[in-house]
């Protein structure tokens, strides 16, 4: 089905078509997915509906589409065409499904599109709802990265997951939507960085010491780590300021495996991964931006 924004009065931007900013541009064309896993008790899928109609009606881009104009250019339409919602009902309980190992079934999320064509009139965003015999829930999500980065969305879950407790009660601020601002070059260009080669021409620049080598994923595995209470106590004693678990984690995982990849000090580590500009150096992010708004890492 598909669930439209529940609106109290026509959203500022509803029918425009806002063009893709270079920031926007630069990240991955595809449907990024993910998957969340809630023991029960949960909240029935009619809750998590609601909720998301409420949500859903802050971030109107998610509810619009993935359009081409007439010159080829892509850009998002906010048409107010809604989110993919699928309802699934699971014969098991969630404890035979996530025993604690790293792999993710494929079913649990929409089935992301391919193609551009594919890409072009679908949902930019797409749920499924798992509802397991147990009671235990599990929401699979497909999300285009031209819409939202991970920050981003951790914030729409964020505000989703409130929208379902609190019901009718429900009120939020609503996201910073001027994708443009964030995206004004400069009256005189003053490049620093060739990023033109590196994020936007990497296929016509495979000569570049930091091109994107091939990855055999028959070589890729997945583990399953156990960090105690203590060890992450400790962890979050070293930062001197608030920190949240994930946060801490990630900086530690992510130095480790620099470690382990980097042979020599001072040396580079050839891969390189997609991340959020948030709360990182002078970057004129506003709070809430909902957009795409990454830069390429290089540990």
């Amino acid at each position: 089905m598909m669930l439209k924004p529940d609106y109290s009065a026509a959203h500022p931007l509803a029918g425009e078509k806002v063009p893709l900013t270079v920031f926007d541009r630069a990240a991955s064309d595809k449907f990024v997915s993910a998957v969340r896993v809630y023991p029960a008790p949960a909240p029935s899928n009619d809750a998590l509906k609601e909720g998301l109609r409420r949500a859903v009606a802050l971030y109107p881009h998610f509810a619009g589409r993935l359009a081409v104009d007439g010159h080829g250019r892509p850009f998002l339409h906010i048409n107010n065409e809604g989110v993919l919602v699928i309802e699934a009902t699971m014969p098991t309980d969630l404890a035979d499904v996530f025993p604690g190992a790293a792999n993710v079934p494929d079913d649990l999320y929409p089935t992301p599109p391919e193609t551009r064509q594919e890409k072009v009139d679908a949902a930019l965003l797409q749920i499924k709802l798992n509802r397991y015999m147990c009671g235990g829930l599990v929401i699979g999500s497909s999300c285009h990265h031209h819409t939202a980065d991970g920050h981003s969305m951790g914030t729409f879950y964020a505000v989703w997951s409130r929208a379902v407790r609190e019901g009718k009660d429900f009120v939020a601020p609503s996201p910073f939507l001027d994708r443009a601002s964030t995206a004004v070059p400069r009256s005189t260009p003053a490049p620093v960085f060739d990023h033109g080669s590196i994020e936007f021409r990497r296929e016509a620049n495979r000569c570049s010491s930091r091109a994107v080598l091939p990855v055999d994923k028959i070589k890729i595995k997945s583990i399953t780590v156990h960090f105690t209470a203590e060890f992450i106590a400790e962890l979050k004693s070293r930062v001197g300021a608030r920190c949240s678990t994930f946060q801490c984690l990630l900086a530690h995982v992510w130095k480790r495996i620099t470690a382990a990849r980097v042979p020599e000090p001072g040396g580079v580590h050839a891969g390189e991964g997609g991340h959020g500009l948030q709360g990182q150096g002078q970057t004129s992010r506003p709070h809430g931006l909902l957009r795409e708004h990454g830069a390429l890492g290089i540990p």
